[in-house]
This record gives structure tokens, C-alpha cells and sequence, in this order.
């Protein structure tokens, strides 16, 4: 029996330390936050490609849309943490109720936020170098990439779940004990996304003004 699943009927919730129900709920979603995050190195290496080809994948939305697609946020670094922090959010639950499109919002979610940072990351990395997008996106995304992975994650074992009720090979969807340890992994994802938001609000730009400003001046300078 899968790890996890073990405790859906075992034990009251009441029962189940936080630390051993969010330690099973990750051994029970692993494989499925590693299938997420395989999603969005493929869409990475399709934006790479993309770019080599020649297409500038946020002109192009913009272009369609109408309208910047970052939008100066006003206030300082309060404010650009909750406006992230949101839109973050957004993309975090369309994750996990991606599940009820049979998964297919869930893998879509992850493939086009892959194609776009491989693309963006890409034109940047030509024209301001692979040290500047590193530093740009390393210090919030070592927390907002796991979260929006684990987020994935949970949809797609969710919809496993799903289909072996339809199946008949399970006999409840939501029992009390998965819904505790996954509400956990929920609230642990979340959490990381939190701290992304800080991160990318208030540390990012002042590294990258402290490590890149001549270059960037330099650059400002030429245009």
C-alpha cells in the first residue's frame, strides 16, 4: 500500500502529530511534485528555444493583452511582497483545483510558467548575463518554485485519488487523516510562498543594484 495511505483510516487525527502527518504527506505527494517540477524544466528548455528562435514571449502576450504585464507596483517593498504574494497565490491554488480539469490546468500551469522563465531568463542572460539572472531569481526561487511544485503536486495526487474511487480501488476520496496531513503540505507550500514574496520584494532588488549597478548603467547608457 502506498506510503500515506496507510494512515487514512488508522488513526484519529487527534492522534497524528503534525511533524509524522506532514512527513507522510510528503512521501505520499513526492512523486507527484517530481512529475510538476519535470513538467517545468521541459517548458524551461521550450522557452529556451523559443528565444533562440527569435520570440520574445511577454512582448507577444503583451501584445495580445494590451497591457504591461508587471505593473508598477507603488508603495515600496510592502506592497510589491503583497501584490507578489497574491498573484503567487492565484497560481498556487490553480494548481491544486487543476485536478477537477483532470489535471490538465495543473500540468498547463507548470509548463507555461516554465516557458516563460526559461524564455525571460534566456533573453536576460544574453543581454545582461547569466550571473545577473541567477542572482535575480535564486533567492525568492528556491522557495517560490517548491511551493508552486508542491502545489501541482497536490492536484495531481489528488487526481490519482479521484480515480481510484472511480475505480473502486479506494473508499473514501477525503478521509479526516488525508485531508490533515495534506492541509499541512498546503499550509507548509503556502508558507514558502510567503517567504518568497519577502524575499523577491525586499532582498533581490538590493542585490542586484549593489552587485549590478554599474552594469546596468552602462547599459542605460548605450540604449
Amino acid at each position: 500500500m502506498e506510503s500515506g495511505s496507510q494512515r487514512d483510516g488508522t488513526r484519529p487525527t487527534g492522534g497524528y502529530p503534525p511533524g509524522e502527518a506532514l512527513a507522510d504527506a510528503w512521501n505520499e505527494h513526492r512523486r507527484y511534485v517530481g512529475f510538476a517540477a519535470g513538467l517545468f524544466a521541459v517548458g524551461t528548455v521550450v522557452g529556451v528555444l523559443l528565444m533562440l528562435a527569435g520570440y520574445n514571449l511577454l512582448e507577444i502576450i503583451q501584445e495580445l493583452v494590451g497591457e504591461p504585464l508587471f505593473p508598477d507596483v507603488d508603495g515600496g517593498g510592502v506592497d510589491l511582497a503583497r501584490f507578489l504574494l497574491v498573484n503567487n497565490s492565484r497560481a498556487f491554488l490553480l494548481s491544486i483545483v487543476g485536478a477537477l480539469s483532470l489535471g490538465l490546468l495543473t500540468a498547463w500551469a507548470m509548463l507555461f510558467n516554465g516557458i516563460i522563465i526559461g524564455n525571460v531568463g534566456a533573453y536576460v542572460t544574453r543581454d545582461v548575463g547569466l550571473d545577473y539572472i541567477l542572482v535575480g531569481l535564486l533567492p525568492h526561487g528556491i522557495f517560490e518554485l517548491p511551493a508552486l511544485f508542491i502545489a501541482a503536486g497536490i492536484g495531481f495526487r489528488l487526481l490519482y485519488r479521484i480515480g481510484q474511487r472511480v475505480r473502486g480501488t479506494r473508499d473514501a476520496i477525503f478521509p479526516k487523516p488525508y485531508l490533515y496531513r495534506t492541509g499541512l503540505l498546503v499550509l507548509a507550500g503556502w508558507l514558502l510562498l510567503v517567504v518568497a514574496a519577502l524575499v523577491e520584494a525586499f532582498v533581490t532588488p538590493t542585490l542586484l543594484e549593489t552587485l549590478f549597478a554599474e552594469r546596468l548603467e552602462g547599459m542605460a547608457a548605450t540604449v
